[in-house]
């Protein structure tokens, strides 16, 4: 998205749009009180005169417009002819929902906007985002941007960039700009001590948000087993790969740690498509298009997956935080055991990271 507030004729022709039988003028950096408003905005139809006072921002996160819709609520226009607006490059359904149920009116430049005052009602959904292409910003959701992220949660207080950076193997210059990534996103605070989390159910959310839909190559094969729980025993008589070179995922996965849901397939990861083939040949799978009782996947996110491995009853499955991102979309009462997981183990995990 945009780094830089938008020009006066940028923010004029986007209400121009909302008001098309008005007279729209707009100035920068309004004094209103003992506060400011990024833009005052006059719109006249004939005699009566509408005064907008917009606060812009490019809200990067779920924390940051959260704690933006707090401000602008904790100041009331003083008139009636008087409306204060949030503005943004662009706002997504979901955060447009937000603005709404918060009673927020907002627009973006896209052209969506929910305008309600004493004799204005703007309802306008469903434009795209145009600046797509113009987003610069690093993605901290990526593979291997999201190490820094599950090195926080993972670990103990006391952390710093160059830590962390030891931790997973990826230089200090890099995982400093991650950070300041996070910064901006408001899900990372430094302190005297190191960074600490903020806001972490917020950033689930968003990280959920950003993972949905990313595909993975998964090929399917039955064993030779009366169940699930039947393969998974076999894992741990058969299988030849090392433990660190696979990791059981969604309702199997979770079985191990917090089970809750019934389950008829094995997920698994593995590092790379050799040992796709190594593990269907250690337990005799034979692949098939229908009747699958255990699917092995090369991960989308094929260096973090692995992160924060863990270990339960002999067998190797995926950490807290990659199991929850697995779960949370996944068709068969996925939603449930995630929010298992996340009140049992993650939760916890999450509040002891945050420190603030």
């Amino acid at each position: 998205m945009r780094e830089n507030r938008p020009s006066r004729d940028e923010v004029r022709s986007a209400l121009e749009q909302l008001f098309p039988s008005g007279q729209v003028e707009v100035a920068e950096a309004a004094q209103v009180g003992d506060q400011r408003a990024d833009y005052e905005a006059r719109v006249q139809f004939g005699r009566q005169r509408l005064r907008l006072l917009v606060e812009y921002e490019d809200v990067r996160s779920e924390a940051r417009l959260k704690e933006a819709v707090e401000l602008l609520r904790g100041r009331e226009a003083g008139r009636a002819s008087e409306l204060r607006l949030f503005a943004a490059p662009f706002l997504s359904r979901a955060r447009q929902e937000l603005l709404r149920e918060s009673g927020v009116p907002f627009f973006d430049l896209a052209g969506n906007a929910w305008i309600t005052a004493a004799a204005t009602h703007i309802d306008r959904r469903g434009f795209a985002n145009p600046f797509v292409e113009q987003r610069r910003s690093r993605n901290p959701f990526s593979d291997k941007a999201s190490l820094v992220l599950r090195s926080l949660i993972a670990s103990r207080p006391e952390r710093g960039v160059r830590s962390i950076a030891e931790e997973v193997s990826l230089s200090p210059g890099y995982v400093s700009k991650v950070v300041q990534e996070l910064e901006r996103r408001g899900y990372v605070a430094r302190q005297e001590d190191g960074l600490a989390l903020r806001h972490g159910q917020d950033l689930l959310q968003d990280w959920v948000g950003a993972y949905r839909k990313r595909s993975v190559e998964t090929r399917s094969y039955f064993v030779a087993a009366p169940s699930a729980n039947a393969v998974m025993d076999m894992m741990k008589q058969s299988l030849r790969l090392a433990r660190h070179d696979y990791a059981l995922t969604t309702q199997a996965g979770a079985s191990l740690i917090v089970p809750h849901a019934e389950f008829d397939t094995v997920d698994v990861y593995v590092r790379d498509s050799l040992m796709v083939e190594a593990m269907a040949r250690d337990l005799d799978a034979r692949e098939v298009q229908r009747g699958a009782n255990l699917r092995i996947s090369l991960p989308y996110y094929r260096i973090s997956a692995f992160f924060d491995r863990q270990e339960a009853e002999g067998l190797s499955l995926v950490s807290d935080l990659q199991l929850y991102l697995d779960l949370y979309d996944y068709p068969l009462r996925g939603r449930e055991q995630a929010e298992r997981l996340f009140e049992r183990r993650l939760g916890p995990k999450l509040a002891a990271a945050e420190r603030v």
